[in-house]
């Protein structure tokens, strides 16, 4: 996969500038009813007020305290505004981690519902790692700015706005030698923005490689132990390791550049103030009260200044994670693609009739390659007979798998049709098509749970009595009747609680809850021992009774009984028949069946 063959160099990433309007319409898109919105966002104008309240009650008292007159009123307001302020400051936190977290619960609920819709071809270019980061890493990301940075931002900039209007009122002298510093602080911020994004997004990027990584060793650790390829996957994980780290010092570099300028610049602003307020007040032309109110007003300059530097990179951040998700939003879904042009409307979500289980499975001139320029199946045109088991045998890399793969519609055709009768797949909705199908394969993967969360997986509703007589057909029964827990015993991640054989005689009794039409089978006796072999093959040949089987063939003793053969070499069907007719007229298979002849002895 592309995405983790060529990460990106540390210090030479290539990115687009953010889109505003994208990201301002995807946090809109998930905000909560608006009036949460608005009490939200009135509480924090109420706690900004209050604090603009306090200077100048600040410089009543200083004046009264100049004057010898401390009235017990102005002492009481300034705690009731203490308290109504810390009060108000609680509310309107809670509220905005509220506003953050329904947006990020709304928009993970729109991603996951968007990723579990994604046709194959997706996650093949994708490792699971990497659509995992962007499950939790990127959205955690917005949700930070939203909850930590956006009430801040909106309540700095009412205190900015309201310290200076009331700072004029005070001495518009003062507030004129302020004002000096907000281009200098603008000449600073504007530069760094495209970098910042440029770092953040590198970032993220390095994060979702490496939680990829992280995933992909994790599921196949007893692969990683018994091949002792720790050393090469630490290798691995620490280049991973040395990239974010370096992003994470590029990050570093800017915020220890971005906080001590802004600082600085307020602080010699401050100074400045404070030494023209002394000398206004020597003069006489400025009180006590009102210098130690310029003094706090300076103060809710300054602090609101020095957090608008850290909400513009962590919006830099949010903004460079959202285009990540957005990338993924706008990723075709498979079902989308269902209905082909030419298929009346009328038969495009026809319900199947009883009378479909006897129509065969038709291949008509297809071809598939999983790139253009190298295709792996040619013109294959194959007709599987209803209630009949046509087998598959040919070198590996041929495209067995893949015809089952078509068959299963997790790609499309690159030329061709595939038929169900006389209707193509693309007529029948992908739920009502799959649903037809059961697939049971060498590996018969398991999903972490119980025996029967795996029996019944992707089941609605399922009888128990339908249950246990699948039990029995599979050669289940007494091996779920040996565990303490029966059917609620743990199978581990991947099943790996099982054996083999377990796990295949549980995806037969799944593929006989599911009673499809179609039977995918994928040698699924390869590679047992022979008591657990015969067991699945009984099982097997109850499920196959009646039903149109596909079979790919690896050991070519378990399908001289299919009602036909099908050869594929190169992505070609060079032979079809009987065993018997093949034997006699198909050199390649005869060769085939020589061999395994002489292999088993």
């Amino acid at each position: 996969m592309n995405s983790t063959a060529h990460p990106k160099d540390a210090g030479k990433e290539t990115v687009d500038m953010p889109k505003w309007g994208d990201f301002l319409s995807l946090l809109s898109k998930y905000r909560p009813a608006l009036w949460i919105i608005i009490i939200t966002i009135l509480l924090g104008l109420g706690e900004t007020i209050l604090n603009l309240l306090i200077p100048l009650f600040t410089m009543d008292m200083v004046n009264q305290l100049s004057a010898g007159n401390l009235q017990g009123m102005t002492i009481a307001l300034l705690v009731g505004v203490f308290i109504a302020q810390a009060a108000l400051s609680g509310f309107s936190i809670f509220s905005m981690s509220y506003i953050g977290q329904y947006v990020i619960a709304k928009l993970r609920d729109d991603l996951w519902q968007r990723v579990l819709g994604l046709p194959v071809p997706f996650f093949d270019r994708n490792t699971s790692g990497e659509t995992m980061s962007r499950m939790t890493n990127d959205t955690n990301v917005i949700k930070d700015f939203i909850t930590a940075h956006v009430i801040s931002f909106l309540s700095g900039l009412v205190s900015i706005i309201g310290a200076v209007i009331l700072l004029l009122t005070i001495d518009w002298k003062v507030t004129v030698l302020m004002l000096l510093a907000v281009p200098a602080a603008l000449l600073i911020l504007w530069p760094i923005g495209a970098k910042m994004f440029g770092v953040s997004q590198g970032m993220q990027n390095e994060t979702a490689l490496f939680q990829g990584d992280l995933g992909r060793v994790l599921s196949e650790i007893r692969l990683v132990k018994s091949s002792l390829a720790e050393p090469l996957e630490l290798e691995r994980g620490q280049k991973r390791i040395g990239h974010l780290f370096r992003y994470g010092l590029k990050e570093a570099r800017i915020m220890a550049l971005v906080s001590p300028l802004m600082m600085s610049i307020m602080m010699l602003l401050l100074v400045l103030l404070i030494g023209y307020g002394g000398v206004r007040v020597a003069a006489g032309t400025l009180n006590g009260g009102q210098l130690v109110a310029i003094i706090l007003y300076m103060f809710q300059i300054v602090i609101p200044f020095t957090q608008m530097a850290s909400f513009f990179t962590q919006f830099q951040k949010a903004m460079g994670a959202s285009e990540r998700i957005l990338a993924i939003m706008r990723e075709e879904p498979e079902e989308s693609n269902q209905v082909e042009e030419h298929d009346p409307p009328a038969t495009h979500a026809a319900p199947l009739q009883v009378s479909d289980r006897s129509k065969p499975v038709w291949f008509d001139s297809v071809s598939f390659g999983y790139s253009p320029d190298r295709l792996i199946l040619r013109n294959v045109s194959i007709t599987v007979e209803a209630g009949q088991t046509t087998a598959f045998v040919g070198p590996s890399g041929t495209g067995k798998t893949t015809l089952f793969s078509l068959l299963e519609r997790f790609y499309e055709p690159s030329g061709g049709t595939i038929y169900y009768g006389t209707r193509p797949l693309s007529s029948y909705t992908l739920k009502d098509w799959r649903n037809r199908l059961a697939y049971v394969s060498q590996e018969s993967p398991m999903m972490g749970g119980t025996i029967r969360d795996n029996l019944t997986y992707g089941l609605e509703e399922v009888d128990e009595g339908k249950m246990n007589e699948a039990i029995e057909q599979a050669n289940l029964k007494e091996f779920i009747h040996s565990l303490e827990k029966g059917l609620d015993t743990e199978v581990g991640e991947r099943g790996v609680k099982l054996s083999g054989g377990q796990r295949q005689r549980l995806a037969i009794a799944r593929a006989i809850l599911r009673d499809p039409e179609i039977l995918l089978l994928d040698e699924a006796t390869a590679h047992l021992d022979s008591a657990s072999e015969r067991l699945v093959q009984d099982g097997l040949q109850i499920l196959m009774k009646g039903r149109t089987t596909l079979v790919i063939a690896h050991r070519l003793s378990t399908v001289y009984n299919a009602d036909k053969i099908v050869v594929l070499e190169q992505g070609e069907v060079t032979g079809q028949g009987t065993h018997e007719e093949l034997l006699a007229t198909h050199p390649f298979y005869r060769k085939l069946v020589h061999q395994q002849w002489e292999q088993t002895g």
